[in-house]
């Protein structure tokens, strides 16, 4: 890995592997973390994305939808269908 980034790795920084191949050491496949907590956070939001639970706000968690081995459609959002027309509330002058 050092070799691909033109550095040794800094203390704390993990390589994860976007398919989960452990082997498959290709550098389009690693991905260089800052931390092993980071990489557990990562994992525990692509797991809960395999089971069909989708991020309430997902632009909270950038980079995290680029490692994900899932390339499903994008889900609908929680306000989706929340009807935008009905009575205005006006004010009184």
């Amino acid at each position: 890995m050092a070799e691909y980034l033109g550095r040794p790795l800094l203390p704390g920084e993990i390589v994860h592997h976007r398919d989960g191949d452990s082997t498959n050491n290709d550098p389009s496949n690693l991905m260089v973390l800052p931390s092993q907590r980071y990489h557990a956070h990562v994992e525990y939001h692509l797991r809960c994305e395999r089971r069909g639970m989708p991020a309430l706000f997902p632009e909270y968690f950038p980079g995290v939808r680029e490692v994900s081995l899932v390339r499903e459609p994008q889900r609908g959002t929680l306000f989706e269908h929340v009807l935008l027309s009905g009575p205005s509330i006006r004010r009184q002058s």
